[in-house]
């Protein structure tokens, strides 16, 4: 395709223009002219450039067209169209053609063959007997499982060097080989997924792969633990993949790295894009990570020097014309994980374009749902935390309010970057979406709000009301243990038994009786399993005759850190011990924050007095122990009790410091009075300092004040 250097064009029209301006001034004087000669050159120059400008039209259209139809079409349109051209055009353009076509026949002789059909029936195979075996292994007591899944890794692992030798060295194929991934990093997952429970020879077996070049110059060495680590080498081979298709691919080829990356996202995560920029570690520098590892390049080889220079370099950039091969690099502007020593400058300068296409796709999927690891994964990889968040945070004011889940990331974010003024914003009038287990969220902002004297009073606010609603939360649990506790014919025991001696055996036998007498009796539920079993005429299993009521939970055998399930947590068995303690931390460290306890204390202690009596809270957890769905009622009453006890302990001595204050001005005020009285008597003077008596009362008194 022609170049159409428009800059050159113009210098070059513009010079002839200006010899012929020059030419008109001396041909007056020399009687003679270039003019004629000027002109012929100048349009003969400006005819071939618009030949040429509607040759590119015409070969940019019909590649368009090429590109657009199916492979079946293309192959069809050069056999039929295409190949009869060569007889009508002139003979040596036809043997430059051919000539062309057997260069790049010898260049691609050797490339290994990447048969993706193949290689899935052969890891389904494998799939399938390791299935079949594991049903045999129960009759037969002997079993090939070890030896299924070794033989399938290592396919895959030999398969890898393939993949790795047509994108860098043969530099084609780029599409297929990204399918041939996607299908290793599946093809993984199935193979975890059949080894059932006991993983132990998938986690624990050894994998040394190498990385060649068709000459047999090791590259790279790994030495993994565990067959999951294999996806390490696939992130390693994607990252040569998208530098290699950015440095020699075509536009179009380019264009394709975007869904790509959206590809690896979806079936490995997006933390899988960061691990990418970096070879397929978690970390810039994972010592743990280099255990076990080897690494051997070749930097100064001849032959990689002579496939540099077989590149085809007609590929739409023209920002790029060195093809030196060194691998020197400067770690100021690249990270020494950012770069591998095998690639040329070249190749190591597409890094910053790799790690912006990665910005942009993390960044799609920070505008549908933002959270604080995406944006943590996002600022390891920018260049300027300020510009990232100075681009992030409009966005994410405009979708904090989506979700809940949108709302508490965006607390913990605006939070990180310090963003008073948006938390107060965000939480005087979406506060609501904030959910139990947002908690955490909400205090981190409480704290950062607080700190900034402006919004001070609104952070104690929202601080003051959350304690209350966990102390009347507990309140409610309380009453739903405790049937009784709010009668008024036991309320007035509950302040006769707090009015006694708190080591008497009197009171301890009135607790115990008191605390019965309010307790809830218990019922035997039946089981939903049970009464299925009932209804389809099964005799009832042993130990579901009958159930803790309310324990949903205790029916389902569920993982206790799945953050999924937190909702179903915090409905049936409330947190409630964390959250005090949490708030209490949080209002501690904001000025003004213990004079707000008191208050939420002086309400805790009007709606359940039994907190101030250790005895009392010690009884009634004694009697909710028995019940595995209470549990947590009974940690919050712990917690509330000692919450309680500090706050007491607190207001007594505020009230002790207040009484001396108080005594001692009394006392001023006596000895003032006794001094104006004694001065009045006749015969008696006053003690004077500098000497001599003093005059008067109203002297003392205006000194007084």
């Amino acid at each position: 395709m022609p170049s159409l250097n428009l800059k050159a064009k113009k210098s070059e029209i513009c010079t002839l223009l200006l010899e012929l301006s020059r030419d008109s001034k001396r041909s007056i004087i020399k009687e003679r002219s270039r003019r004629e000669e000027l002109i012929s050159e100048a349009v003969d120059s400006l005819a071939q450039w618009l030949n040429d400008v509607w040759k590119v039209i015409y070969e940019t259209r019909f590649i368009q067209v090429y590109h657009s139809l199916p492979p079946d079409a293309q192959q069809l349109l050069v056999q039929k169209q295409l190949v009869p051209l060569l007889d009508v055009v002139p003979k040596d353009r036809r043997k430059k053609a051919i000539d062309s076509a057997t260069e790049m026949q010898t260049r691609y002789a050797h490339m290994p063959s990447l048969n993706l059909k193949a290689k899935k029936s052969e890891i389904c195979t494998l799939l399938l007997e390791l299935s079949r075996d594991s049903k045999r292994s129960i009759i037969k007591e002997r079993s090939r499982r070890e030896e299924l899944i070794s033989e399938a890794v290592d396919s895959l692992a030999q398969w890898l060097n393939d993949v790795w030798k047509v994108i860098y060295e043969y530099r084609t194929n780029f599409k297929l080989a990204h399918g041939c991934l996607l299908f290793a990093c599946d093809a993984l997952d199935q193979i975890g997924s059949v080894c059932g429970g006991c993983r132990c020879s998938y986690a624990n077996m050894f994998i040394p792969i190498t990385i060649r070049r068709s000459s047999g110059k090791l590259v790279k060495s790994f030495s993994l633990t565990g067959a999951h680590n294999l996806a390490r080498v696939m992130l390693w081979i994607w990252r040569d993949l998208f530098v290699t298709m950015l440095a020699t691919g075509s536009k179009r080829q380019r264009s394709n790295i975007q869904d790509m990356l959206d590809d690896i996202r979806v079936l490995l995560g997006w933390r899988a894009l960061e691990h990418l920029l970096h070879g397929g570690r978690k970390k810039s520098f994972d010592d743990e990570d280099d255990e076990g590892e080897e690494e051997e390049y070749a930097n100064d080889e001849p032959e990689q020097r002579d496939r540099w220079r077989q590149v085809v370099e007609d590929d739409g950039d023209e920002n790029y014309t060195s093809d030196d091969c060194s691998t020197a690099c400067d770690e100021e502007l690249y990270p020494s994980s950012y770069y591998a020593d095998h690639w040329s400058w070249r190749m190591t300068d597409q890094q910053v374009r790799l790690r912006d296409l990665v910005h942009k796709t993390l960044l799609c999927l920070f505008k549908v749902a933002p959270s604080e690891p995406l944006y943590a994964s996002m600022a390891s990889i920018a260049d300027s935390e300020e510009d990232l968040d100075a681009e992030l945070h409009p966005m994410l004011m405009s979708v904090a309010t989506h979700s809940s889940d949108n709302f508490a990331a965006a607390l913990r974010i605006l939070s990180l970057n310090n963003r008073a003024d948006s938390l107060h914003k965000l939480l005087t009038t979406h506060r609501h979406l904030l959910r139990p287990q947002d908690t955490a969220s909400l205090q981190f902002a409480t704290i950062i709000m607080s700190s900034n004297f402006s919004y001070r009073y609104h952070g104690l606010t929202i601080a003051q009301e959350e304690l209350i609603d966990i102390s009347n939360a507990l309140h409610a649990a309380v009453r739903s243990c405790f049937c009784n506790i709010s009668a008024e014919a036991y309320k007035t025991e509950l302040r006769q038994i707090l009015a006694l001696r708190p080591d008497s055996l009197n009171r301890r036998n009135r607790v115990e009786r008191w605390v019965k007498n309010v307790l809830t009796p218990q019922v035997d539920a039946t089981h939903p399993m049970a009464l299925a079993a009932l209804m389809m005429g099964i005799p009832l299993p042993p130990g579901m005759e009958g159930a803790d009521e309310g324990d949903m939970l205790g029916y389902f055998e569920i993982d206790s850190d799945d953050p999924e399930l937190e909702d179903l947590r915090e409905e049936f068995r409330p947190n409630l011990k964390s959250r005090l303690q949490g708030w209490v931390e949080t209002v501690t460290s904001v000025k003004g924050g213990q004079a707000m306890l008191l208050k939420v204390y002086n309400k805790t202690a009007q709606d359940m007095p039994f907190l101030n009596a250790n005895d009392i809270v010690e009884e009634m957890s004694a009697r909710l122990s028995e019940r595995p769905s209470k549990h947590h009622v009974c940690d919050a009453l712990e917690a509330f009790r000692d919450f309680c006890k500090k706050q007491k302990k607190r207001a007594s001595v505020n009230a002790k410091k207040e009484g001396q204050t108080n005594g001692t001005a009394a006392g001023r005020a006596a000895t003032d009075v006794l001094s104006s009285a004694s001065g009045s008597v006749p015969g008696f003077a006053s003690f004077d300092p500098l000497g001599g008596p003093s005059t008067s009362s109203s002297a003392i008194m205006d000194d007084v004040d």
